[in-house]
């Protein structure tokens, strides 16, 4: 059967081209593909150190899963780790605000990761009433990114909008940045009740200045999370309260975010890396060389938002197949 078409007058509509793939920035790449190897490594020895212990007697484990576990304990509770850690996270809001300048929709990628963020706060909540323990988290740093994103690029759009120059711009995010940076250092001294010295000054960059409020109570024998009221909620999301096993107050992190959105507007104007100018040979030489690096980079936010559960998952597996006790 034929059909045949009677308006020729029909523009003819060719097939839309895919659009050509964006080069990645090497360098941006690679410190990403470091950094998230860094934190994988730091969240395995929580794991095995800290996590692990809450769910089975980790002092029965036989003798090489036990040194597994004293080790990764001692290196949990080290200063130089501490302070490492919160050097890394600082890194992350970064290049997630400089990231922003290279992204199509920074909005919708913020939305994510907040929702993300909050599913991951049902799962601990739920984790904690079914365990007995604290996994709580109520404002973690998943959902602190997610914030810091959508913030950033809301004023991002909203200043270059209304002033129409991408330089006023560029301005405002380093003013804002250390405003809010500056802002988050001042709120941890206010909320603080220890006196800070030449001894224990660097607890304010990590935030153990922050007072720790308690998650849970047992109230007649019974385990009961405290449920805190509308000012103490915002005091932890602002960064004023530490709770939970995974927290990240808003300030100065956001201020973090808005640095880095200078950085991107400063440098990366151009959207090329600043280590391969001219010789693409040599790029392709070296990307060769660091190809597994800069491909773990190019998918950090997956494997920031997954890669905690399977971790777990095998820490949970090594102790329970070798055999030790539950609580």
């Amino acid at each position: 059967m034929e059909i045949a078409i009677r308006n020729k007058s029909l523009p003819f509509l060719p097939l839309r081209d895919k659009a050509p793939r964006k080069k990645r920035i090497f360098e941006i790449d690679l410190l990403r593909g470091i950094l998230i190897i860094l934190m994988i490594l730091d969240h395995l020895a929580y794991d095995f150190g800290i996590l692990a212990n809450e769910f089975f007697i980790a002092a029965q484990a036989p003798e090489w899963l036990r040194n597994i576990y004293l080790w990764s304990e001692g290196y949990w509770f080290a200063d130089w780790r501490i302070n490492l850690r919160y050097v890394v996270i600082a890194l992350f809001f970064m290049l997630t605000g400089l990231s922003a300048y290279f992204s199509r929709n920074s909005i919708k990628r913020a939305m994510l990761i907040i929702g993300f963020g909050a599913v991951l706060s049902i799962i601990a909540y739920l984790g904690s009433i079914i365990f007995k323990t604290n996994m709580f988290i109520f404002f973690g740093i998943i959902s602190c990114l997610g914030v810091s994103l959508l913030i950033y690029s809301i004023f991002r759009i909203f200043i270059i909008k209304t002033t129409g120059s991408r330089s006023i711009w560029k301005w405002c995010a380093l003013f804002l940045s250390l405003l809010f940076i500056g802002a988050g250092y001042w709120m941890r001294i206010e909320a603080t009740t220890i006196d800070i010295n030449a001894q224990n000054w660097w607890l304010l960059i990590n935030g153990r200045f922050v007072p720790t409020i308690q998650t849970f109570i047992y109230q007649h024998g019974v385990f009961t999370p405290i449920n805190y009221d509308f000012k103490m909620r915002l005091a932890i999301v602002l960064g004023q309260a530490w709770y939970g096993v995974d927290w990240a107050g808003l300030f100065p992190y956001i201020g973090y975010a808005f640095l880095g959105g200078f950085f991107g507007e400063l440098l990366y104007a151009k959207k090329r890396s600043l280590i391969f100018i001219k010789s693409d040979s040599e790029y392709h030489v070296v990307e060769k060389i660091f190809k597994p690096l800069t491909y773990i980079g190019s998918k950090t936010i997956y494997i920031y938002l997954f890669h905690q559960v399977v971790l777990a998952l095998i820490a949970f597996a090594v102790f329970y197949l070798s055999e030790v006790p539950l609580r």
